[in-house]
């Protein structure tokens, strides 16, 4: 396993244009791994954050078009690449929000099913009722082993249920994306503590993507940013305001032993 390594985590404002948005993506993965990082995570909605009636008519589209993406960008820069969620296909004819890891040959090696939806009235004038629309994911997201170490990622809303990340560190997980559009008040109110609290329980990293800024030409959806990296002892060690862009940071995996031999509380578990 390669002990340092660069990781990044991609900040964006999507709309419903999928062309635009991934060429914007490209743009920001791109300076990403010119900065040196191997391992690089977009948020949720990164090709397409539109209405329900648009996704449905370009469903097919967003989806074809999201994973060439994918692939092609990781085997071109020679990186693993995190898809943070995007619409697929689902068999009851909703979709399901997806999560897709493709590595440095262009090879998918991770897809996760949201499993918890958004369904909330956070204030903030927008109706959020993701169940309305897509399927709940059905199974703990797989940890996957890389040489940078083992692999995993949730959504957004998932990371309100601690045990669902506990269960990716039973598997032993060193790297957690979070990949989000989270909305502002419950980003101003949560999304830093729960994040860091995510890290420092697990003793993982935490790589959380955002979606930042507004969204639609009515100005009614608005998203948190602050797209964050945390070390597992809670410390954030790269941070994006409301800005598009990208944060990058050194994941040290000799000191993540450290820590866990110094605090070995995962040993501790009773349950």
């Amino acid at each position: 396993m390669i002990m340092n390594f660069k990781a990044a985590v991609v900040q964006v404002t999507s709309t419903a244009r999928v062309s635009n948005n991934l060429t914007k993506c490209r743009q920001f993965v791109e300076e990403a791994a010119r900065a040196g990082a191997k391992v690089i995570g977009l948020p949720e909605n990164f090709s397409f954050m539109g209405s329900e009636s648009e996704k449905q008519s370009l469903l097919g589209q967003i989806e074809d078009e999201t994973i060439l993406f994918l692939k092609e960008t990781a085997s071109e820069l020679g990186i693993y690449l995190l898809g943070g969620g995007f619409p697929t296909k689902a068999p009851s004819g909703k979709v399901f929000n997806t999560a897709v890891m493709i590595n440095p040959k262009g090879e998918e090696v991770f897809r996760y099913h949201k499993v918890h939806l958004f369904d909330a009235v956070v204030g903030d004038g927008f109706p959020y009722k993701e169940s309305n629309h897509t399927e709940s994911g059905e199974k703990v997201p797989e940890v996957i082993q890389t040489e940078y170490g083992k692999i995993s990622s949730a959504i957004c809303y998932d990371l309100r249920f601690p045990e669902l990340f506990r269960a990716l560190s039973k598997q032993g997980v060193d790297l957690c994306f979070l990949p989000a559009a989270f909305t502002v008040p419950t980003g101003e109110a949560h999304w830093h503590v729960l994040l860091r609290a995510r890290a420092i329980e697990n003793l993982m990293y935490v790589l959380a993507p955002g979606q930042t800024g507004t969204h639609d030409p009515h100005g009614k959806r608005k998203t948190f940013g602050h797209s964050l990296i945390i070390s597992p002892w809670g410390e954030i060690l790269a941070e994006l305001d409301h800005e598009e862009g990208f944060a990058i940071a050194t994941m040290e995996m000799e000191k993540l032993s450290e820590i866990r031999n110094t605090l070995p509380s995962l040993n501790h578990r009773k349950f």
